[in-house]
């Protein structure tokens, strides 16, 4: 199931989670940003994808675990840098960012 950690805290399951609005899967070849390993060939349940610039792709258990790291007050994109359209995105698809 995906939890969106804010306002109700809402709980989809894998039928009726949120999906990221993306138009490109990833290019062969592309690797997660923070783990360095392949990403795979198409949008999935386990890969994302920063809305603004849809150029960094991670794993959804790698973006979780730098988010629990970093804090709301420091994730952001690892690759343009933005951080109120990529925090938005993470937290609809149930990634927890704590307040630190």
């Amino acid at each position: 199931c995906v939890t969106q950690y804010f306002e109700q805290y809402r709980a989809f399951c894998s039928r009726h989670r949120p999906q990221q609005a993306v138009l490109r899967d990833p290019e062969p070849g592309t690797d997660c940003l923070l783990c360095l390993e392949d990403v795979g060939d198409r949008q999935s349940f386990r890969t994302m994808v920063c809305p603004a610039c849809q150029h960094a792709w991670v794993h959804r258990d790698c973006i979780q675990g730098h988010a629990l790291q970093a804090g709301i007050s420091a994730f952001r994109c690892l690759l343009c840098r933005d951080k109120d359209q990529f925090q938005q995105e993470m937290l609809r698809m149930g990634i927890r960012i704590p307040r630190r």
